[in-house]
């Protein structure tokens, strides 16, 4: 069978009822987890034996949704498309708490607007509010609000939620957890403990919008992730051994170490709970489906639902014997790892790796086909979306989507001795990925022995203009890992995480994803401390680092940004010590640490030191381009050829370049732009870059927790773009930031000049780094020259030091098109950050900034 043939009908129903049903928010989980939260208050159990029986209590009572189309069996809610709500760690509770209801949505806003009118003219004085509505209106400039539209009626990633239970949520759940949940503890304890640099927490909590609870602003240049998320579970133990053996080794263990403390004993009992409770879920899912089966009156129906039924009594308590098996029990840990920490950021692993025992014996036994065993993967991409749909604010939806293909799956690359390992079971599962067209992001690991014939495929995948891979490179990938103090073995069994950053799959309990915005450092250093947005000045976000004019030298300059660095990562290391102390004391992870080796054997949880390898990723985000591009003008025109002042260039920045237009014409045209693989310009790019990222990974928390340095920033480009000044690359006010590590708008050398600049980075202190490139698919090409020079390209890429690469393979017409008759191409996938989305079902505001990225059409 042709892999380019359609997926089945069965598939294909399955596929399209996820795109066209809106999505239904759930409160089981809520409810359930917070019964025994408050049943468990005050007994002698430990923090971790309490979250554990709480989720026990919900996976014991929380509804069970059986789809007809399903062959793997298991949902997160009941219903079909749903979500539940992390009421405990509370993400996204003031989404639900604000935008149920329109009377509470207006009197929201109002409330908000007032506030913030109140501040500005409290702080700035009484024309100032009217001075930044004007300078919006100037530039443009249209800040984003949560309007007026519920959640329910929006156009962009709508939620249903039935009456009862916006009663339930809003009048029991929501406030019993207000100033309780995990954010609301790790926003108080960062400001009892100094953790906001100047107005920033005052001037951030009386704008008219909020951000989602995934993230603080420390400062308008600090921002920190409030959830230990991006974590890879060890996926292979479980189906060697069963949940039953592992929970007996447990047991052993609890009974032979008589010196424990209760701490210790407290958290081996809360895995056994885990496995408990992974137990029951099966075994209710295993007795519905058994029960249908004996009611089933179609005779193919009712064989489908015996397999599945006969699979779940052995899986996941047993060891897996079969594929069929295998991706049954993968699928029951999954559900039940992410209802234990929604919207965590749990990547599915090298599944080509995990499955390949399994799918090599059944197809030499014949026990399955190669296209049945496709199947099977194309189902798992298609239900994993399930997992990728998090309910933002109403304000975020110009810019974010529907379904978020973030979490990563891993497939080719090298084992732990170095070999490579791309197989039969890498083709099919790209090859699934293809067929089903789903959001999912492929990462594909490639090294100078990867095969031809592999190569080859996903040349064909992205001349077909499914661009849902991504490519890392192995060797650097591997390098840049033993940098951040991974063992050899490890580096070269990595996994892509979330988007483009990576672990080891069972060595990390949970690694943050904070971020340093270089284009707002960049500002903080101008104006010596302050910052300056759309929506106004927000004083002592930085240090007092020198008066504008005062900078002799471009070196002396930039020790004044070396200095904000500084500054801005001792205030990043406050807020991560912070969190993870919340993290350990009152919100633990049973459920990761039940599949995290180096958890059981230290017996301490991920969250409390458990991990193998702690890790921070630090972002570099708005954007690596932007400020490189930004840096060499200051440098060249006014340190050395003196065309203007610093001073001057504040006022051009802080009126839009309006009246200033000539020092904006020499800002353009001043040559070279990074991202042409000029050399002058790359070395001055290796050098800044190098040290921020010296800077970054010199930093260690007082947990053991490390910084480590990446490049990304998923669609904040587009996001905090709305709020940015004009910055002195020449971007103006309130515009979209470069994507990633991308170049933006400037390329004159094609491709190859894209890709020179880039890999001229030191990337071996990274461990993420996002390169988006979008390609008319002629560059790809029907035949097999233009696809050798394509081959040729990555190859070439990866040799100079490339990290990795995500191409969008589509032209920018169809891009109009597809805005314009958004039913025709309900299908189109596309890069944004580091993940893949419908382009479809995202707001305009990325639509329009994916269509306006050059498109590189000619070698």
């Amino acid at each position: 069978m042709d892999y380019k043939e359609n997926i089945s009908e069965r598939l294909n129903n399955l596929r399209w009822k996820y795109q066209e049903t809106i999505t239904n928010v759930s409160i089981q989980r809520a409810r359930y987890f917070t019964e025994m939260w408050k049943k468990t208050e005050g007994e002698n159990v430990t923090v971790n034996e309490r979250i554990a029986l709480c989720m026990k209590h919900v996976m014991a009572n929380m509804s069970i949704y059986i789809d007809p189309d399903d062959l793997i069996a298991g949902n997160w809610t009941e219903y079909f498309l749903g979500i539940p709500i992390d009421i405990e760690k509370g993400m996204y509770n003031s989404t639900f708490e604000y935008e149920l209801k329109t009377s509470t949505l207006v009197l929201t806003q109002v409330k908000s607007a007032l506030k913030f009118l109140f501040f500005v003219v409290k702080t700035r004085g009484p024309f100032s509010f009217f001075r930044n509505l004007n300078k919006c209106r100037v530039a443009g400039v249209k800040l984003p609000s949560l309007g007026f539209t519920t959640i329910d009626k929006r156009k962009v990633n709508p939620y249903r939620m039935a009456e009862k239970d916006k009663k339930v949520l809003l009048g029991e759940l929501l406030p019993y957890w207000k100033g309780k949940s995990l954010c609301d503890m790790i926003v108080g304890n960062l400001e009892k403990n100094g953790g906001f640099a100047g107005e920033t927490k005052s001037y951030m909590q009386s704008l008219p919008s909020s951000f989602t609870g995934g993230y603080a602003l420390q400062s308008p240049n600090t921002i920190l992730a409030t959830v230990q998320g991006n974590v890879v579970i060890d996926n292979t133990t479980f189906l060697e051994k069963g949940i039953i053996a592992m929970k007996e080794e447990l047991l052993g263990t609890i009974e032979k170490n008589t010196g424990l403390t209760r701490e210790e004993t407290g958290f081996l009992q809360s895995l056994v709970i885990a496995y408990d409770s992974i137990l029951l879920f099966a075994r209710r899912l295993a007795e519905m489906i058994e029960e249908r089966c004996r009611e089933e009156h179609d005779s193919s129906r009712r064989e489908k639902m015996k397999r599945i039924a006969d699979a779940l009594v052995r899986v996941p308590a047993y060891p897996a014997e079969t594929l069929f098996e295998s991706v049954q029990a993968y699928w029951i840990i999954k559900i039940a790892v992410e209802l234990s920490l929604p919207f965590n950021g749990l990547g599915m692993g090298r599944l080509d790796q995990i499955f390949y025992p399994y799918f090599r014996r059944d197809v030499d036994e014949n026990r399955i086909s190669r296209e049945e065993a496709r199947e099977l993967f194309e189902e798992i991409l298609i239900k994993n979306m399930s997992f990728n749909v998090k309910p933002f604010p109403n304000f975020m939806n110009d810019f974010y989507h529907r379904f978020c293909g973030m979490e990563s799956v891993t497939i080719g690359g090298v084992d732990a001795s170095g070999n490579d390992v791309t197989n039969e079971l890498s083709h099919v599962i790209l090859e699934a990925a293809f067929r089903s067209k789903t959001v999912n992001n492929i990462i594909i690991r490639l090294h100078q022995n990867t095969p031809e014939e592999f190569y080859r495929l996903i040349a064909d995948v992205l001349y077909n203009k499914v661009s849902n891979v991504s490519f890392q490179n192995d060797e650097l990938c591997i390098r840049a890992m033993q940098n951040a103090g991974y063992s050899l073995e490890d580096a070269r069994s990595y996994s892509a995480i979330v988007c483009a950053n990576f672990c080891t799959a069972g060595k990390g309990g949970g690694s943050g994803c904070s971020s340093i915005s270089l284009s707002n450092l960049l500002d903080t250093t101008l104006r010596n401390g302050d910052n300056v947005t759309m929506v106004g000045t927000i004083d002592s976000t930085g240090i007092r680092s020198g008066a504008v004019d005062s900078f002799q030298t471009f070196d002396e300059f930039l020790g004044a940004i070396d200095k904000q660095m500084s500054y801005s990562l001792s205030l990043l290391r406050k807020g991560v010590e912070t969190r993870d102390d919340v993290f350990a004391t009152q919100l633990s992870s049973p459920f990761i640490s039940a599949f995290t080796p180096s958890a059981v054997r230290k017996k301490k949880d991920t969250t409390a030191g458990g991990d193998q390898y702690q890790i921070e990723f630090v972002l570099l985000g708005t954007s690596v381009a932007n400020f490189i591009d930004s840096l060499f003008a200051i440098k060249k025109l006014v340190f050395e050829e003196k065309v203007f002042t610093l001073s001057e260039l504040v006022a051009a920045i802080d009126n839009n370049y309006s009246g200033y237009e000539e020092i904006h014409r020499k800002i353009l045209t001043c040559r070279p732009k990074w991202g042409n693989g000029d050399p002058e310009i790359d070395g001055f790019a290796r050098e800044i870059i190098k040290m921020l990222t010296d800077k970054i990974n010199s930093v260690r928390c007082s947990n053991g927790r490390l910084f480590v340095s990446s490049i990304g920033g998923g669609m904040t480009h587009t996001l905090a773009g709305r709020f940015g000044m004009a910055t002195p690359d020449g971007r103006k006010a309130g515009r979209p930031y470069a994507s990633g590590c991308s170049p933006y708008n400037v390329e004159s050398n094609g491709p190859t000049g894209v890709l020179r600049s880039i890999s001229s980075l030191d990337l071996e202190q990274l461990m993420e780094c996002t390169v988006n490139l979008k390609l008319h698919p002629s560059m790809i090409g029907k035949n097999s020259e233009t696809r050798e020079k394509w081959i040729a390209l990555i190859k070439t890429y990866f040799k100079l030091g490339g990290m990795q690469l995500q191409p969008t393979v589509i032209s920018s017409n169809d891009l109009k098109a597809a805005q314009k008759n958004p039913v025709d191409y309900k299908d189109l996938v596309v890069k944004v950050g580091g993940f893949s989305v419908y382009f479809t079902e995202i707001g305009w505001e990325l639509q329009n900034e994916i269509i306006s990225r050059t498109e590189h059409a000619k070698w």
